[in-house]
């Protein structure tokens, strides 16, 4: 495993977010021995009244650390920017960068003798900036989204993000379409879906006492994650009306308007919890849903709470998203899928009765075999052997 580098992550995503694959991946390399600094997001679009609560937590944990850097959880230091909102405006990324690698090269300076490695996970104009001002010894892009759909501003990636794939020393992709897209350019490209703390789960699951839902009746169909316009809340509404005695549990943020849903007697929001609690709330689940939007967008994304749900024991009822529908093929009877509110409820009324032991057992060791242990294994492997090379 990597061990003595100094390693900038350019997130997509906060520290204190959901925990996902920014914060997985930058706690492992700082866990084997390396100096890890978390960059909070950037953006790639410009700020809007709904990001006001984000910025206001960001400007405290800026005065917290008096604009530099604090240590956080797991061994990493992060630090907050306070940088121009204008992702594409040619002189806010100048000085926005010059402002950024001011506070990086403070915080190199503690040990300069390191081998230097950035890992982004935003292919901006000012991520591409920072590279080649540190000039690292490694910079690893690791595309976990086709983000150019994310929002209209967004779009303009399609300048920068071509120019980044072919820039990088290793390109990393967490589904097979955005695999295919930097294959076309990248020097270096390897596929790396989202791992799951398996063990985590595994246990949760043997300790929990079944009714981590706040008291909802069983069955309880779960879904952890925040509920975006990806999600199919119109999908969930008609379900739910449709299956009264099925308890329908939401843990994560709410970024969409779900008052129809929400009116429903058999249906909870719990909020955004931290990540240990979000395991526990899996566990009490009977029914883990994907039941995502099927857009340009969701065609490439991966849904890390599928292996999260699977490492649970749960059956997992699903929308047709292709990269899901690429892992059901590998392995099959795995995953149930519907289209519409009746076979939906159709479909979670057969998963919740699916509660054998050997499938619980096979849903389990399958989600060994994406263990985040082994994922991070697999990119400290190629990034050691680029290091090699180069030296």
């Amino acid at each position: 495993m990597l061990h003595g580098a100094n390693i900038i992550c350019l997130s997509s995503i906060d520290w204190a977010f959901n925990w996902q694959l920014p914060q997985e991946v930058a706690s492992a390399f700082a866990a084997s021995g390396n100096h890890m600094l978390f960059v909070e997001n950037t953006g790639v679009r410009r700020p809007t009244l709904k990001d006001a609560p984000r910025l206001r937590a960001r400007f405290r944990n800026w005065r917290r650390s008096r604009g530099g850097v604090h240590t956080a959880d797991h061994g990493v230091d992060v630090h907050s920017p306070l940088l121009l909102p204008f992702p594409y405006a040619r002189a806010a990324v100048a000085i926005s960068a010059r402002l950024l690698l001011r506070t990086l090269r403070k915080w190199l300076r503690r040990d300069p003798g390191r081998p230097l490695i950035v890992i982004t996970f935003l292919p901006t104009p000012l991520a591409r900036a920072v590279i080649r001002g540190l000039k690292p010894d490694l910079a690893v892009y690791y595309c976990a989204d086709r983000l150019t759909e994310t929002s209209a501003e967004a779009r303009k990636l399609h300048h920068s993000e071509p120019q980044l794939l072919a820039e990088a020393d290793l390109v990393l992709t967490t589904s097979h379409g955005l695999l295919a897209t930097a294959a076309t350019v990248a020097k270096r490209v390897e596929f790396l879906p989202c791992g799951v703390r398996s063990g985590d789960f595994e246990r949760a699951r043997r300790s929990t006492d079944r009714r981590s839902a706040d008291g909802l009746a069983s069955p309880v169909i779960g879904f952890t994650g925040t509920l975006r316009k990806q999600i199919d809340v119109a999908l969930l509404t008609e379900v739910a009306g449709l299956a009264p005695e099925l308890s329908f549990v939401f843990v994560g943020p709410v970024e969409v308007d779900v008052r129809a849903l929400a009116a429903h007697r058999n249906v909870r929001f719990i909020g955004p919890v931290q990540h240990s609690e979000v395991v526990r709330y899996t566990a009490g689940f009977d029914v883990g849903i994907l039941p995502y939007v099927i857009s340009d967008y969701t065609a490439d994304v991966m849904p890390v709470k599928l292996k999260e749900f699977l490492a649970a024991g749960l059956p997992v009822l699903a929308t047709a998203l292709p990269e899901i529908c690429r892992f059901a093929d590998q392995h099959p009877g795995l995953i149930a899928f519907a289209g519409d509110a009746r076979t939906f409820v159709t479909g979670l009324r057969a998963a919740a009765a699916d509660n054998a032991p050997e499938s619980v057992a096979r849903r389990m060791e399958v989600a060994r075999h994406y263990d985040w242990s082994e994922q991070i294994a697999r990119m400290s492997g190629w990034m050691e052997s680029l290091l090699a090379a180069k030296r």
